[in-house]
């Protein structure tokens, strides 16, 4: 069996279920009592191999965010109108965010961690993208990420110009410079949002996540899909 599916059954037996929540307030009050050494002592206790422990512990995050959306169109009553899942991109599935014709028309397609997609017109409204932490390596990777998906590019069009693109991280590992000039500049370019779950660093792997900052982000993922609605 591969690494990453006896991992993914692991976490969702064994980790998944100590979690979760049955409303989008139970779902944060529970995470928001969770650290870096909870999840280090499940994986520890279900003898979890090195070469599976990245794996596993983005699954939380994943997990959260996912269950988040789905909460949110419950109790919305909008389980007609939309959807979530995971989309894993490649050359003959996942979304078709855009279509060049360079050299030859091709589509030209995209994933997330946890995609938001209208049942009717089958179009994604929301990709999020879940990050154990940004750092400068990762944040340039993800302004690039947003640059093909959401920029101008010659030969080229966009399927869905109103897809969002938001990024949920657990930490942002920036410098107090690079931090505050993230915020006041155009540096995110198209990365429409980003939510940042704790306070700190990863070496604080007792800090737990912030309630309050969980709380905004349930707060604007509402926002966006009852937008969405009309």
């Amino acid at each position: 069996m591969p690494a990453d599916e006896n991992s993914r059954k692991i976490f969702d037996r064994e980790i998944a279920p100590l979690i979760d929540g049955k409303t989008s307030d139970e779902l944060i009050d529970v995470f928001s009592r969770t650290s870096k050494d909870f999840f280090d002592e499940l994986l520890t206790k279900n003898n979890v191999k090195e070469r599976q422990f990245a794996a596993m512990v983005g699954f939380k995050d994943e997990f959260f965010v996912r269950r988040l959306a789905e909460c949110l169109i419950s109790e919305n009553h909008l389980a007609d109108n939309f959807y979530c899942k995971k989309v894993t991109s490649s050359r003959t599935a996942g979304i078709k965010g855009r279509i060049t014709s360079f050299i030859s028309r091709k589509e030209l397609t995209f994933g997330g961690d946890c995609v938001i997609f209208n049942k009717t017109t089958k179009a994604p409204v929301l990709i999020i993208e879940c990050k154990e932490y940004i750092d400068m390596t990762r944040l340039k990777e993800l302004i690039g990420e947003s640059r093909i998906l959401k920029a101008r590019i010659r030969h080229s069009r966009r399927v869905y110009p109103n897809l969002k693109f938001w990024v949920f991280a657990e930490v942002l590992e920036l410098t107090a410079d690079w931090q505050e000039l993230l915020e006041k500049s155009n540096l995110k370019y198209k990365i429409d949002k980003i939510f940042i779950a704790r306070n700190g660093k990863r070496t604080d792997t007792d800090a737990t996540p912030d309630k309050t900052k969980l709380l905004y982000f349930k707060q604007e993922l509402e926002a966006l899909i009852m937008r969405s609605t009309k």
